[in-house]
């Protein structure tokens, strides 16, 4: 989102002059290392792992947690596919959660949705916008079920004064083109957890035995995959890092901006949002579809559900036929599993407020006085 200029060129070009690629040839001292340790104190967790996408992020979060054969994991019903996806690929079962009007996991849903088989949490700050982690992580805490954050649509984001992937037990970022900073591809875990950093560590790559930490592994090895992010993501990042909180601010100021004017304008709705004050985003909303629709069609607007079809759980066949690569890895063939739906009445509350809501695009840098006559002109 906030570009590429000439200090991720000379990085890339630096890595690929020294031929230095890998994290093991990067060693401790090489870019991976070096951005882990970066994102880790920019967010205020002990531990980051880079990894090569946010679906690996989050593969990797769960096997940390323990996640496997049989345990149920409750996932916002507003995300991208990856996110049900992680679970399932570990033959654990995701089962959706309402969002609500903030377009985030609703709390009230959640504790609906708890079963004695629950083993996770997955919340998901979708495009910038933070979940009510006050009453999820209260929620959490009295069935004592760890949270995961998946971050991936929100990475350097705040939700009262704390960065987001740094409040759950363990924190997913995604680097992709289309995220906050990107290296193409790519993705981070996040944690405080040592053991759950460990296991995240060992199963990210197959051959963690051979690399080189900052802190060894201190759990016995056990096989993994290979999720490994390049030397070259890593210079992209470290230098991609140093665009992230500036470009917010100024994201974060023409937001604040366009939301007063909405206001001060009386004509429009802006969306509830769960820390107003950090907000990097902005959507409209209307009490009915049908009341979208209509001024929808004056305007030449378009809702999320419309305009944001990959983001929308029916149109997702994998989950929606149920379907793995073989019938004995698939958990939605078990007794656990057949419960699981992701049909329209699966999570009806959400499609109905993705109906009716819209994203209004909010340039980071546009001038104010741009934002100002556009959202004046809606």
């Amino acid at each position: 989102m906030f570009g590429i200029g000439e200090e991720e060129i000379n990085a890339v070009a630096d890595t690929i002059r020294r031929g230095v690629l890998t994290r093991f040839q990067g060693g401790t001292e090489g870019y991976l290392a070096r951005s882990e340790r970066a994102i880790a104190e920019k967010i205020g967790v002990r531990h980051a792992l880079m990894v090569n996408s946010g679906t690996s992020a989050l593969m990797c979060a769960l096997v940390g947690l323990g996640i496997g054969k049989g345990d149920e994991v409750l996932v916002s019903a507003y995300t991208w596919i990856s996110t049900p996806l992680a679970p399932m690929l570990l033959q654990a079962i995701p089962k959706l959660v309402e969002i609500d009007e903030t377009l985030t996991m609703d709390p009230e849903d959640l504790e609906r949705k708890i079963t004695s088989r629950t083993r996770a949490i997955v919340v998901i700050h979708m495009a910038n916008r933070p979940c009510d982690m006050d009453r999820i992580m209260a929620i959490a805490t009295k069935h004592g079920i760890p949270v995961v954050e998946d971050a991936c649509q929100a990475v350097g984001g705040v939700y009262r004064n704390r960065r987001l992937g740094s409040i759950g037990k363990v924190g997913c970022f995604s680097f992709n083109n289309y995220k906050n900073i990107s290296c193409g591809e790519g993705g981070a875990v996040l944690t405080d957890d040592d053991l759950l950093f460990d296991r995240a560590r060992l199963w990210h790559d197959a051959g963690t035995f051979v690399q080189a930490y900052d802190a060894p592994v201190k759990i016995p090895f056990f096989a993994g995959q290979d999720y490994r992010a390049s030397e070259i993501e890593g210079a992209l990042i470290w230098a991609q890092l140093k665009r992230l909180d500036p470009g917010l601010a100024m994201l974060r100021e023409r937001v604040k901006l366009a939301v007063e004017v909405i206001r001060a304008e009386g004509k429009y709705k802006p969306a509830p949002h769960c820390d107003p004050a950090s907000a990097a985003s902005l959507a409209i909303q209307f009490d009915t579809p049908e009341e979208f629709a209509a001024i929808a069609a004056e305007k030449g607007w378009k809702n999320i559900h419309d305009t944001a079809g990959r983001h929308i759980y029916t149109n997702w066949p994998p989950l929606v036929d149920k379907r793995a690569y073989r019938d004995d890895v698939n958990p939605f063939l078990t007794d656990a599993g057949k419960d699981a739906r992701f049909d329209a009445e699966a999570a009806p509350r959400t499609l109905d407020i993705l109906k009716r809501t819209m994203y209004l695009d909010i340039p980071w840098d546009a001038p104010l006085a741009e934002i100002e006559k556009q959202m004046r002109t809606l």
